[in-house]
């Protein structure tokens, strides 16, 4: 019925996209319980330390750290891992793909 080649899916890689890009999103009752879970996070991983940027908002202090050097799941643990530090109240990571 179709005459168009079938093109088998490509090998799953075990490295990291160079070009995969996750934000970690903290929201912290000030800046230094902020920057001491970022610190953390970094200590335990392979991550690049893209960009770090702090905000206050109200009572709180809101910490955006751009990541690259990991899969999806890795940045995943280190949200987790984050938001169990004394003085953050939230973390989740955003997966974002070809942003340089």
């Amino acid at each position: 019925m179709f005459d168009a080649p079938f093109e088998p899916a490509p090998e799953p890689r075990d490295e990291v996209q160079r070009d995969e890009v996750h934000v970690l999103l903290l929201a912290a009752r000030n800046s230094r319980s902020a920057l001491l879970a970022v610190e953390d996070a970094l200590a335990v991983s392979d991550a690049e330390l893209c960009r770090l940027s702090l905000k206050p908002v109200g009572e709180i202090v809101e910490a955006s750290v751009k990541l690259r050097g990991l899969d999806a799941a890795a940045a995943q643990r280190l949200a987790e891992r984050a938001g169990e530090r004394l003085g953050v109240s939230s973390a989740r990571v955003e997966h974002v793909w070809g942003l340089k």
